[in-house]
Protein backbone atom coordinates (compact mmCIF):
# COMPACT_ATOMS: atom_id res chain seq x y z
CA UNK A 1 0.00 0.00 0.00
CA UNK A 2 1.02 3.77 -0.21
CA UNK A 3 3.44 5.33 2.09
CA UNK A 4 4.40 1.88 3.45
CA UNK A 5 1.20 1.08 5.86
CA UNK A 6 0.52 -2.28 6.13
CA UNK A 7 -2.93 -3.34 5.38
CA UNK A 8 -4.32 -4.90 8.45
CA UNK A 9 -4.92 -8.40 7.03
CA UNK A 10 -1.42 -9.06 6.07
CA UNK A 11 1.01 -11.43 8.24
CA UNK A 12 3.03 -9.30 10.26
CA UNK A 13 6.88 -10.55 9.61
CA UNK A 14 8.65 -11.60 13.56
CA UNK A 15 11.06 -8.13 12.53
CA UNK A 16 7.73 -5.92 12.27
CA UNK A 17 7.63 -5.73 15.70
CA UNK A 18 10.61 -7.25 17.01
CA UNK A 19 9.88 -10.72 18.78
CA UNK A 20 13.90 -12.32 19.96
CA UNK A 21 13.21 -15.42 21.56
CA UNK A 22 16.66 -16.58 24.03
CA UNK A 23 17.20 -19.99 24.23
CA UNK A 24 19.19 -19.63 27.10
CA UNK A 25 17.64 -18.20 29.44
CA UNK A 26 15.91 -21.17 31.42
CA UNK A 27 12.22 -20.11 30.22
CA UNK A 28 10.47 -22.08 27.90
CA UNK A 29 10.04 -20.92 24.50
CA UNK A 30 6.46 -20.52 23.99
CA UNK A 31 6.01 -18.31 27.37
CA UNK A 32 8.55 -15.97 25.92
CA UNK A 33 6.61 -16.01 22.24
CA UNK A 34 3.34 -15.71 24.23
CA UNK A 35 4.21 -12.99 26.33
CA UNK A 36 5.83 -10.46 23.38
CA UNK A 37 3.09 -11.34 21.22
CA UNK A 38 1.05 -10.00 24.13
CA UNK A 39 2.91 -6.85 24.77
CA UNK A 40 2.90 -5.72 20.91
CA UNK A 41 -0.81 -5.88 21.30
CA UNK A 42 -0.97 -3.89 24.57
CA UNK A 43 1.41 -1.41 23.05
CA UNK A 44 -0.98 -0.93 19.75
CA UNK A 45 1.52 -2.01 17.55
CA UNK A 46 -0.76 -5.07 16.59
CA UNK A 47 -4.18 -4.22 16.08
CA UNK A 48 -7.52 -5.88 16.16
CA UNK A 49 -7.81 -8.16 13.17
CA UNK A 50 -3.97 -7.61 12.72
CA UNK A 51 -3.18 -11.45 11.12
CA UNK A 52 -0.16 -13.39 12.80
CA UNK A 53 2.14 -15.63 10.63
CA UNK A 54 1.39 -18.88 9.68
CA UNK A 55 2.67 -21.09 12.36
CA UNK A 56 5.42 -23.33 10.45
CA UNK A 57 6.79 -19.64 9.22
CA UNK A 58 7.17 -18.17 12.39
CA UNK A 59 9.00 -21.47 13.43
CA UNK A 60 11.13 -20.77 10.45
CA UNK A 61 11.64 -17.41 10.62
CA UNK A 62 12.72 -17.73 14.90
CA UNK A 63 14.58 -20.82 14.55
CA UNK A 64 12.21 -23.15 16.45
CA UNK A 65 10.35 -26.11 16.41
CA UNK A 66 6.72 -25.05 14.73
CA UNK A 67 4.56 -26.81 18.24
CA UNK A 68 6.12 -23.84 20.13
CA UNK A 69 4.22 -21.38 17.87
CA UNK A 70 1.76 -23.35 17.72
CA UNK A 71 1.16 -24.14 21.60
CA UNK A 72 2.05 -20.28 21.74
CA UNK A 73 -1.11 -19.28 19.48
CA UNK A 74 -3.42 -21.75 21.39
CA UNK A 75 -2.58 -20.30 24.71
CA UNK A 76 -3.29 -16.66 23.19
CA UNK A 77 -6.60 -17.70 21.65
CA UNK A 78 -7.64 -19.31 25.14
CA UNK A 79 -6.66 -15.99 26.46
CA UNK A 80 -8.75 -14.05 24.68
CA UNK A 81 -5.43 -12.45 22.43
CA UNK A 82 -5.96 -13.91 19.04
CA UNK A 83 -8.91 -15.97 17.24
CA UNK A 84 -8.92 -17.70 14.13
CA UNK A 85 -11.17 -16.99 11.54
CA UNK A 86 -13.07 -18.79 9.39
CA UNK A 87 -11.31 -17.93 6.08
CA UNK A 88 -7.59 -19.02 7.66
CA UNK A 89 -5.27 -17.57 9.93
CA UNK A 90 -4.76 -16.13 13.16
CA UNK A 91 -5.77 -12.79 13.97
CA UNK A 92 -5.41 -10.18 16.93
CA UNK A 93 -9.17 -10.30 18.63
CA UNK A 94 -10.59 -7.04 18.90
CA UNK A 95 -10.49 -5.65 22.40
CA UNK A 96 -13.31 -6.92 25.02
CA UNK A 97 -16.09 -4.18 24.68
CA UNK A 98 -15.01 -3.31 21.38
CA UNK A 99 -17.34 -4.41 17.53
CA UNK A 100 -15.52 -8.18 16.22
CA UNK A 101 -14.11 -6.94 13.02
CA UNK A 102 -16.43 -8.61 10.38
CA UNK A 103 -16.03 -12.24 9.70
CA UNK A 104 -14.39 -12.88 12.74
CA UNK A 105 -15.32 -15.71 14.50
CA UNK A 106 -15.56 -16.48 18.81
CA UNK A 107 -11.87 -17.20 20.07
CA UNK A 108 -11.52 -21.45 20.50
CA UNK A 109 -9.56 -22.44 23.28
CA UNK A 110 -8.50 -26.11 24.62
CA UNK A 111 -9.88 -27.46 27.17
CA UNK A 112 -9.72 -25.80 30.64
CA UNK A 113 -7.41 -26.75 32.93
CA UNK A 114 -10.41 -27.55 35.05
CA UNK A 115 -11.88 -30.20 33.32
CA UNK A 116 -8.09 -31.63 32.66
CA UNK A 117 -7.98 -32.06 35.85
CA UNK A 118 -11.74 -33.77 37.03
CA UNK A 119 -11.07 -36.17 33.96
CA UNK A 120 -7.19 -36.70 35.39
CA UNK A 121 -9.17 -37.32 38.74
CA UNK A 122 -11.90 -39.79 36.92
CA UNK A 123 -9.53 -41.89 34.67
CA UNK A 124 -9.27 -45.42 35.35
CA UNK A 125 -5.75 -46.13 36.83
CA UNK A 126 -4.84 -43.24 37.52
CA UNK A 127 -3.92 -41.69 40.92
CA UNK A 128 -3.89 -38.11 40.74
CA UNK A 129 -3.06 -35.34 43.05
CA UNK A 130 -4.81 -32.97 40.98
CA UNK A 131 -8.21 -31.67 43.56
CA UNK A 132 -7.52 -28.74 46.25
CA UNK A 133 -11.24 -29.48 47.84
CA UNK A 134 -12.00 -32.49 50.41
CA UNK A 135 -14.03 -35.45 49.67
CA UNK A 136 -17.33 -34.75 51.00
CA UNK A 137 -17.46 -35.98 54.83
CA UNK A 138 -20.47 -38.51 55.34
CA UNK A 139 -21.22 -36.50 58.32
CA UNK A 140 -21.50 -33.19 56.48
CA UNK A 141 -23.21 -34.35 53.90
CA UNK A 142 -26.02 -36.14 56.05
CA UNK A 143 -26.27 -32.82 57.39
CA UNK A 144 -26.79 -30.87 54.40
CA UNK A 145 -29.53 -33.52 53.11
CA UNK A 146 -31.40 -32.52 56.45
CA UNK A 147 -31.75 -29.17 55.06
CA UNK A 148 -32.42 -29.60 51.86
CA UNK A 149 -35.34 -32.07 52.88
CA UNK A 150 -36.37 -29.39 55.35
CA UNK A 151 -36.19 -26.92 52.48
CA UNK A 152 -38.41 -29.17 49.95
CA UNK A 153 -40.67 -30.01 53.20
CA UNK A 154 -41.66 -26.65 53.44
CA UNK A 155 -42.62 -25.79 50.15
CA UNK A 156 -40.27 -24.70 46.96
CA UNK A 157 -42.76 -22.19 45.42
CA UNK A 158 -40.64 -19.53 46.94
CA UNK A 159 -37.70 -20.73 45.01
CA UNK A 160 -38.63 -21.20 41.74
CA UNK A 161 -38.73 -17.69 40.93
CA UNK A 162 -36.06 -15.09 40.26
CA UNK A 163 -34.56 -14.22 43.61
CA UNK A 164 -32.52 -11.74 45.02
CA UNK A 165 -29.48 -10.73 42.66
CA UNK A 166 -27.72 -9.80 45.74
CA UNK A 167 -28.46 -13.39 47.83
CA UNK A 168 -31.41 -14.60 49.75
CA UNK A 169 -31.40 -12.85 53.33
CA UNK A 170 -30.91 -15.62 55.38
CA UNK A 171 -27.79 -16.95 53.69
CA UNK A 172 -26.12 -13.27 54.00
CA UNK A 173 -27.57 -13.22 57.76
CA UNK A 174 -25.94 -16.48 58.23
CA UNK A 175 -22.44 -15.55 56.64
CA UNK A 176 -22.08 -12.99 58.77
CA UNK A 177 -22.54 -14.92 61.72
CA UNK A 178 -20.59 -17.33 60.81
CA UNK A 179 -17.02 -14.79 60.05
CA UNK A 180 -17.83 -12.84 63.06
CA UNK A 181 -16.79 -16.18 64.71
CA UNK A 182 -13.27 -16.57 62.85
CA UNK A 183 -12.80 -12.00 63.55
CA UNK A 184 -14.68 -10.49 60.85
CA UNK A 185 -17.28 -8.18 61.56
CA UNK A 186 -19.21 -7.18 58.51
CA UNK A 187 -23.17 -6.52 57.51
CA UNK A 188 -25.68 -8.50 55.48
CA UNK A 189 -25.82 -5.20 53.15
CA UNK A 190 -21.73 -5.92 52.44
CA UNK A 191 -22.16 -9.61 51.37
CA UNK A 192 -23.05 -10.59 47.93
CA UNK A 193 -23.57 -14.50 47.32
CA UNK A 194 -22.48 -15.68 44.57
CA UNK A 195 -21.79 -19.30 42.34
CA UNK A 196 -18.90 -19.89 44.15
CA UNK A 197 -15.82 -18.34 44.71
CA UNK A 198 -14.50 -17.91 41.11
CA UNK A 199 -17.09 -16.33 40.05
CA UNK A 200 -16.95 -13.57 42.57
CA UNK A 201 -13.00 -13.44 41.55
CA UNK A 202 -13.88 -12.94 38.10
CA UNK A 203 -16.53 -10.03 39.05
CA UNK A 204 -14.49 -8.06 40.92
CA UNK A 205 -11.67 -8.06 37.84
CA UNK A 206 -14.47 -7.05 35.64
CA UNK A 207 -15.13 -3.98 38.04
CA UNK A 208 -11.96 -2.69 38.79
CA UNK A 209 -9.76 -3.79 35.81
CA UNK A 210 -10.12 -1.96 32.37
CA UNK A 211 -8.72 -3.54 29.00
CA UNK A 212 -5.34 -3.45 29.48
CA UNK A 213 -4.74 -2.32 32.73
CA UNK A 214 -1.52 -3.29 35.38
CA UNK A 215 -2.40 -5.86 38.47
CA UNK A 216 -0.56 -7.46 41.01
CA UNK A 217 -0.33 -10.99 42.15
CA UNK A 218 1.66 -13.19 43.68
CA UNK A 219 4.11 -15.52 41.64
CA UNK A 220 3.14 -18.42 41.66
CA UNK A 221 -0.76 -17.74 42.22
CA UNK A 222 -3.67 -19.76 41.16
CA UNK A 223 -4.32 -20.18 37.94
CA UNK A 224 -8.04 -19.23 38.18
CA UNK A 225 -6.76 -15.10 39.02
CA UNK A 226 -4.71 -15.44 35.91
CA UNK A 227 -7.49 -16.45 33.82
CA UNK A 228 -9.77 -13.93 34.78
CA UNK A 229 -6.98 -11.70 34.40
CA UNK A 230 -6.31 -12.17 31.03
CA UNK A 231 -10.06 -12.69 30.18
CA UNK A 232 -9.65 -8.70 30.38
CA UNK A 233 -6.41 -8.25 28.69
CA UNK A 234 -4.55 -7.01 31.80
CA UNK A 235 -0.86 -6.38 32.37
CA UNK A 236 -0.11 -9.06 35.62
CA UNK A 237 2.84 -7.74 37.51
CA UNK A 238 3.97 -10.34 39.51
CA UNK A 239 5.19 -10.06 42.90
CA UNK A 240 7.61 -12.81 43.94
CA UNK A 241 5.93 -15.03 47.49
CA UNK A 242 8.97 -15.47 50.61
CA UNK A 243 7.81 -17.57 52.82
CA UNK A 244 5.97 -15.38 54.92
CA UNK A 245 3.91 -13.79 51.63
CA UNK A 246 5.11 -11.34 49.12
CA UNK A 247 8.27 -9.41 48.66
CA UNK A 248 6.85 -6.31 50.07
CA UNK A 249 10.20 -4.37 48.28
CA UNK A 250 8.88 -5.61 44.97
CA UNK A 251 4.96 -4.89 45.70
CA UNK A 252 6.45 -0.82 46.48
CA UNK A 253 8.22 -0.93 43.40
CA UNK A 254 5.20 -1.84 41.40
CA UNK A 255 2.77 0.43 43.09
CA UNK A 256 4.98 3.77 42.45
CA UNK A 257 5.83 2.66 38.94
CA UNK A 258 2.92 0.97 37.34
CA UNK A 259 0.15 2.19 39.23
CA UNK A 260 -1.93 -1.49 39.58
CA UNK A 261 -5.32 -0.73 39.52
CA UNK A 262 -5.76 -3.82 41.99
CA UNK A 263 -3.57 -5.94 44.48
CA UNK A 264 -4.73 -9.80 44.16
CA UNK A 265 -3.69 -11.93 47.08
CA UNK A 266 -4.59 -15.54 48.54
CA UNK A 267 -2.37 -15.18 51.80
CA UNK A 268 -3.62 -18.23 54.07
CA UNK A 269 -2.43 -21.32 52.39
CA UNK A 270 -1.89 -20.04 49.27
CA UNK A 271 -2.97 -21.65 46.06
CA UNK A 272 -0.74 -23.50 44.81
CA UNK A 273 2.51 -22.96 47.44
CA UNK A 274 0.63 -23.29 50.92
CA UNK A 275 2.48 -20.52 52.02
CA UNK A 276 0.59 -18.30 55.17
CA UNK A 277 1.67 -14.26 55.12
CA UNK A 278 2.72 -13.40 58.57
CA UNK A 279 0.50 -10.72 60.17
CA UNK A 280 3.44 -8.28 59.61
CA UNK A 281 3.21 -8.44 55.76
CA UNK A 282 -0.45 -8.48 56.37
CA UNK A 283 -0.50 -4.76 57.40
CA UNK A 284 2.45 -3.67 55.16
CA UNK A 285 -0.07 -4.66 52.52
CA UNK A 286 -2.57 -2.80 53.64
CA UNK A 287 -0.67 0.29 54.40
CA UNK A 288 0.72 0.33 50.54
CA UNK A 289 -2.59 -0.09 49.21
CA UNK A 290 -4.02 2.63 51.14
CA UNK A 291 -0.92 4.84 50.34
CA UNK A 292 -1.26 4.45 46.93
CA UNK A 293 -5.24 3.97 46.94
CA UNK A 294 -4.94 0.50 45.21
CA UNK A 295 -7.97 -1.98 46.10
CA UNK A 296 -6.91 -5.20 47.35
CA UNK A 297 -8.77 -8.87 46.53
CA UNK A 298 -8.52 -11.36 49.40
CA UNK A 299 -9.19 -14.89 48.06
CA UNK A 300 -9.60 -16.33 51.35
CA UNK A 301 -10.26 -20.57 49.96
CA UNK A 302 -10.38 -22.48 53.41
CA UNK A 303 -8.61 -20.86 55.85
CA UNK A 304 -11.00 -23.12 58.40
CA UNK A 305 -8.43 -26.29 57.23
CA UNK A 306 -5.64 -25.20 59.69
CA UNK A 307 -3.91 -28.16 61.25
CA UNK A 308 -1.05 -26.27 62.82
CA UNK A 309 0.20 -22.66 63.98
CA UNK A 310 -2.21 -19.74 65.54
CA UNK A 311 -5.30 -18.63 63.26
CA UNK A 312 -3.96 -15.39 60.97
CA UNK A 313 -6.88 -12.22 60.52
CA UNK A 314 -7.51 -11.74 57.36
CA UNK A 315 -6.57 -8.88 55.39
CA UNK A 316 -10.19 -7.46 55.86
CA UNK A 317 -10.34 -8.25 59.13
CA UNK A 318 -7.51 -5.84 59.86
CA UNK A 319 -8.77 -3.38 57.43
CA UNK A 320 -10.33 0.22 58.35
CA UNK A 321 -13.33 1.01 56.97
CA UNK A 322 -12.32 3.29 54.11
CA UNK A 323 -10.13 0.72 52.89
CA UNK A 324 -11.11 -1.16 49.58
CA UNK A 325 -10.84 -5.16 50.47
CA UNK A 326 -12.55 -7.21 48.50
CA UNK A 327 -13.16 -10.42 50.45
CA UNK A 328 -13.95 -13.15 48.59
CA UNK A 329 -14.24 -16.69 49.89
CA UNK A 330 -16.47 -19.86 48.84
CA UNK A 331 -17.93 -23.09 50.96
CA UNK A 332 -16.70 -25.50 47.83
CA UNK A 333 -13.03 -25.70 49.37
CA UNK A 334 -14.22 -26.72 53.13
CA UNK A 335 -17.60 -28.56 53.08
CA UNK A 336 -19.49 -29.43 50.03
CA UNK A 337 -17.77 -28.58 46.58
CA UNK A 338 -20.90 -29.44 44.27
CA UNK A 339 -23.08 -26.48 45.65
CA UNK A 340 -20.97 -24.38 44.13
CA UNK A 341 -21.96 -21.54 46.35
CA UNK A 342 -19.35 -18.30 47.24
CA UNK A 343 -19.63 -14.73 48.57
CA UNK A 344 -18.29 -11.50 48.37
CA UNK A 345 -18.04 -8.99 51.19
CA UNK A 346 -17.45 -5.70 48.92
CA UNK A 347 -16.85 -2.12 50.62
CA UNK A 348 -19.56 0.07 50.43
CA UNK A 349 -19.42 2.17 47.95
CA UNK A 350 -18.35 -0.47 45.64
CA UNK A 351 -21.34 -2.72 46.61
CA UNK A 352 -23.93 -0.74 43.73
CA UNK A 353 -21.70 -1.98 40.56
CA UNK A 354 -20.74 -4.90 41.70
CA UNK A 355 -24.10 -5.92 42.06
CA UNK A 356 -25.21 -4.75 38.67
CA UNK A 357 -22.30 -7.06 37.67
CA UNK A 358 -23.81 -10.13 39.21
CA UNK A 359 -27.10 -9.43 38.22
CA UNK A 360 -25.81 -9.13 34.29
CA UNK A 361 -23.63 -11.96 34.96
CA UNK A 362 -26.54 -14.66 35.89
CA UNK A 363 -29.21 -12.64 37.50
CA UNK A 364 -29.17 -14.57 40.83
CA UNK A 365 -27.28 -17.49 42.67
CA UNK A 366 -29.74 -20.86 42.92
CA UNK A 367 -32.06 -20.35 45.95
CA UNK A 368 -32.64 -23.87 46.82
CA UNK A 369 -28.98 -24.31 47.52
CA UNK A 370 -29.06 -21.01 48.97
CA UNK A 371 -31.70 -21.95 51.43
CA UNK A 372 -30.02 -25.28 52.30
CA UNK A 373 -26.60 -23.47 53.24
CA UNK A 374 -28.34 -20.96 55.40
CA UNK A 375 -30.09 -23.93 57.30
CA UNK A 376 -26.85 -25.31 57.36
CA UNK A 377 -24.68 -22.50 59.27
CA UNK A 378 -27.98 -22.15 61.58
CA UNK A 379 -28.07 -25.55 62.57
CA UNK A 380 -24.43 -24.93 64.19
CA UNK A 381 -22.77 -28.42 64.13
CA UNK A 382 -19.96 -27.73 61.37
CA UNK A 383 -17.36 -27.21 63.98
CA UNK A 384 -17.54 -30.61 64.99
CA UNK A 385 -17.43 -31.99 61.29
CA UNK A 386 -14.55 -29.25 61.02
CA UNK A 387 -12.57 -30.93 63.74
CA UNK A 388 -12.92 -34.29 62.36
CA UNK A 389 -11.94 -33.27 58.83
CA UNK A 390 -9.08 -31.14 59.91
CA UNK A 391 -7.28 -34.84 62.10
CA UNK A 392 -8.40 -36.44 58.76
CA UNK A 393 -6.70 -34.34 56.27
CA UNK A 394 -3.50 -33.32 58.73
CA UNK A 395 -3.04 -37.11 58.96
CA UNK A 396 -3.02 -37.34 55.22
CA UNK A 397 -0.95 -34.35 54.59
CA UNK A 398 2.05 -36.25 57.49
CA UNK A 399 2.26 -39.08 55.40
CA UNK A 400 1.92 -37.04 52.01
CA UNK A 401 5.31 -35.14 53.65
CA UNK A 402 6.77 -38.12 55.05
CA UNK A 403 6.53 -40.45 51.82
CA UNK A 404 7.92 -37.81 49.49
CA UNK A 405 11.02 -37.21 51.27
CA UNK A 406 11.64 -40.58 51.63
CA UNK A 407 11.21 -41.05 47.88
CA UNK A 408 12.30 -38.21 45.95
CA UNK A 409 15.55 -37.23 44.68
CA UNK A 410 18.21 -35.10 47.04
CA UNK A 411 17.85 -31.72 46.51
CA UNK A 412 13.72 -31.80 46.12
CA UNK A 413 11.84 -29.13 48.05
CA UNK A 414 8.92 -29.79 49.62
CA UNK A 415 6.33 -27.34 50.99
CA UNK A 416 5.26 -28.00 54.67
CA UNK A 417 2.00 -25.88 54.55
CA UNK A 418 0.20 -25.52 58.77
CA UNK A 419 -3.03 -26.49 56.52
CA UNK A 420 -4.90 -26.68 53.26
CA UNK A 421 -4.89 -29.33 50.75
CA UNK A 422 -1.65 -28.89 48.39
CA UNK A 423 1.84 -29.48 48.87
CA UNK A 424 4.21 -26.94 46.19
CA UNK A 425 7.28 -29.30 45.45
CA UNK A 426 10.09 -28.26 43.74
CA UNK A 427 12.41 -30.76 41.87
CA UNK A 428 16.44 -30.81 41.76
CA UNK A 429 18.31 -28.66 39.36
CA UNK A 430 18.03 -30.35 35.67
CA UNK A 431 14.84 -31.50 35.92
CA UNK A 432 12.09 -30.13 34.15
CA UNK A 433 8.12 -30.93 35.22
CA UNK A 434 7.70 -30.77 31.25
CA UNK A 435 9.52 -34.15 30.88
CA UNK A 436 7.63 -35.31 33.40
CA UNK A 437 4.42 -35.19 33.52
CA UNK A 438 3.41 -37.43 30.44
CA UNK A 439 5.49 -40.08 31.89
CA UNK A 440 3.70 -39.66 35.36
CA UNK A 441 0.01 -40.12 33.73
CA UNK A 442 1.60 -43.16 31.92
CA UNK A 443 2.90 -44.36 34.55
CA UNK A 444 -0.53 -44.22 36.11
CA UNK A 445 0.04 -41.04 38.60
CA UNK A 446 -0.96 -37.76 37.89
CA UNK A 447 -0.26 -33.80 39.33
CA UNK A 448 -0.65 -30.01 38.55
CA UNK A 449 2.14 -29.10 36.42
CA UNK A 450 3.30 -25.43 37.68
CA UNK A 451 3.16 -23.57 35.34
CA UNK A 452 -0.33 -23.25 35.37
CA UNK A 453 0.40 -21.03 38.32
CA UNK A 454 2.33 -18.22 36.63
CA UNK A 455 1.65 -15.68 34.51
CA UNK A 456 5.15 -15.37 33.55
CA UNK A 457 8.70 -16.36 34.75
CA UNK A 458 7.80 -20.07 35.06
CA UNK A 459 9.39 -22.10 37.69
CA UNK A 460 10.25 -25.33 35.12
CA UNK A 461 11.00 -27.74 38.05
CA UNK A 462 7.60 -26.82 40.24
CA UNK A 463 4.34 -29.14 40.70
CA UNK A 464 1.19 -29.06 42.71
CA UNK A 465 0.77 -31.91 44.74
CA UNK A 466 -2.88 -32.44 46.20
CA UNK A 467 -4.66 -34.97 48.49
CA UNK A 468 -8.22 -33.52 49.04
CA UNK A 469 -10.13 -37.08 47.17
CA UNK A 470 -7.14 -39.47 47.84
CA UNK A 471 -7.99 -42.45 50.27
CA UNK A 472 -4.77 -43.15 52.46
CA UNK A 473 -3.85 -46.23 50.55
CA UNK A 474 -4.20 -44.75 46.72
CA UNK A 475 -1.81 -42.28 48.54
CA UNK A 476 1.02 -44.18 49.76
CA UNK A 477 0.79 -46.09 45.85
CA UNK A 478 0.22 -42.65 44.14
CA UNK A 479 3.09 -41.37 45.68
CA UNK A 480 5.59 -44.25 45.47
CA UNK A 481 4.79 -43.92 41.66
CA UNK A 482 5.25 -40.27 41.14
CA UNK A 483 9.12 -40.94 43.29
CA UNK A 484 9.60 -43.40 40.31
CA UNK A 485 9.32 -41.86 37.50
CA UNK A 486 11.19 -38.40 38.95
CA UNK A 487 14.20 -40.48 39.91
CA UNK A 488 13.89 -41.95 36.66
CA UNK A 489 14.11 -38.80 34.79
CA UNK A 490 16.86 -37.51 37.19
CA UNK A 491 19.20 -40.42 36.80
CA UNK A 492 20.43 -40.23 33.53
CA UNK A 493 20.72 -36.56 33.69
CA UNK A 494 22.70 -36.59 37.19
CA UNK A 495 25.17 -39.12 35.39
CA UNK A 496 26.20 -36.00 33.13
CA UNK A 497 25.95 -33.44 35.78
CA UNK A 498 26.41 -34.88 39.42
CA UNK A 499 24.17 -32.81 41.83
CA UNK A 500 23.52 -35.20 44.35
CA UNK A 501 27.05 -34.70 46.03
Amino acid sequence: MANGQRHPRQAVEPSAFGISLSKGNGRPLFIQLHEQIIARISAGELTAGARLPPVRRLAEQLGINHMTVAKAYKDLAKAGFVEGRAGGGTHVRARYGTRRARGAEPAVGGPLLAERLYELAHAPGVIAFVTNYPEPDPECMKEFEICLQSVIADGLSPYFIYDSSNGRIGLRRAIVEYLSQQGLATTPDDVIVTSGAQQAIELVIRLLVPYGSPVIVERPTYYGVINALRSVGARILEVPLESDGMDIDKLEEHLSRHRPRLICTNPTFQNPTGVTTSIAKRHSILALARTHGVPILEDDHNSELRFAGSPVPSIRALSEPDDDVFYVRGFGKVFLPGTRLGYVVTPVRARPALLGLKAQSDMHTNGIMQEAMARFLARKNYPKILERMKKVYSGKQHRLIASLSAGMPPGTLIGRPEGGLSLWVTLPEGAEVSDLYYRAVRRGVAFVAGEAYYASHVNPRTLRVSFGLLRDDALEEGVSRLCSVVNDLMRPRSALNPIFT
